[in-house]
């Protein structure tokens, strides 16, 4: 088939047709060179800068840009895992899913209007696994889970009041479900201005009796039972420098109630809890940027398990808890 070149046509074009540099239409194809212009607005165009990259300008300048490695940037030239970090501002989605956004004020709005629920949610191999939402112009986050056993928390502001409270699946408050930290996963200080308040209302409590002559037997023990001591990790980060505390040892309260035939665990001062768990190594990764694999280094971490699990150790860490151990002691005063 024969070949008809159109570019800026100084001459008629006749049935040989006119060859003109810039534009060539070929079995259905059409060929630019080198950009397409607006009619009547000459800093709008698509332009092809180079091979496999495509531009599109307004006012002159560039506001997207398809390049060799198929990202799509918009108000910027940074590839897509540098993006975040520049200076500038601009979006750029990479290839392999990557998206980076970067600016100086917030980057990124995202509205759900009308009704409450999730904002965003997030998957892990096609499983949820978080979500963050809304409840009554409440912010909130939860984990995996349905209904009560979602579990998160709401920043609430009510009434010139502000608090945390624990939350479900929905959104909604969560009462007497989540637990703060685990045996095996601590937090270290907990500072604030007040002590925590317990629940003692009669309503809600039942078998209601005075300590047996047992019972009273290992409170005055346990008030003979208290030590000072240093913590080991303590020890171990600060050297001398690291403070004494005074506490009980939660195996001396066991061997107390055991010397007076009762059961340490039948009583919920006395805490045991049993877990498994696996030092996992995780090897350095190179940097592929063509692939889009990014640079991270080696790194171990503690894998812990709820039921035993081969090649995990079991361990166990008895505790007290100290309001309910003291107002024991007291009894026995």
């Amino acid at each position: 088939m024969s070949t008809l070149q159109v570019g800026t046509i100084s001459e008629k074009v006749t049935d040989a047709g006119v060859a003109v540099d810039g534009v060539t239409l070929k079995d259905g194809d059409v060929t630019i060179a080198d950009k397409i212009i607006h009619d009547g607005d000459t800093n709008t165009a698509i332009r092809f800068p180079s091979a496999d990259t495509v531009t599109i300008e307004t006012g002159g300048s560039e506001r997207a840009r398809v390049d060799s490695s198929g990202n799509v940037l918009f108000s910027t030239t940074s590839s897509p895992d540098t993006v975040v970090g520049s200076s500038g501002a601009g979006m750029a989605y990479e290839a392999n899913g990557f998206l980076g956004i970067a600016r100086a004020g917030t980057p990124l709005i995202i509205n759900r209007r009308s009704s409450n629920g999730e904002i965003i949610s997030f998957k892990k191999d096609g499983s949820v696994v978080g979500a963050l939402g809304t409840s009554s112009d409440t912010f909130g986050i939860h984990g995996s889970g349905s209904g009560n056993n979602a579990s998160g928390f709401l920043f609430v502001q009510s009434s010139g009041t502000q608090r945390i409270v624990p939350c479900q699946e929905n959104f909604t408050s969560n009462d007497n479900v989540v637990d703060l930290g685990h045996t095996s996963n601590r937090f270290d200080d907990i500072h604030a201005t007040n002590g925590t308040i317990q629940t003692s209302d009669r309503n809600e409590k039942q078998d209601i009796e005075e300590l047996s002559e047992a019972e009273k037997r290992v409170a005055v023990v346990a008030k003979g039972l208290m030590r000072k001591f240093r913590w080991k990790d303590k020890v171990a980060e600060k050297g001398d420098n690291a403070r004494t505390h005074f506490g009980i040892i939660a195996q001396d309260l066991q061997d107390a109630f055991t010397a007076e035939g009762l059961d340490a665990s039948d009583y919920a001062m006395f805490t045991s809890t049993t877990w498994w768990e696996k030092e996992i190594s995780v090897d350095a990764v190179e940097a592929d940027e063509e692939n889009g694999i990014e640079a991270k280094d080696a790194y171990t971490y503690m894998d812990t398990k709820e039921e035993e699990t081969e090649g995990y150790t079991e361990r166990t860490r008895l505790g007290v808890r100290y309001s309910e151990l003291l107002a024991f002691i007291i009894s026995g005063i």
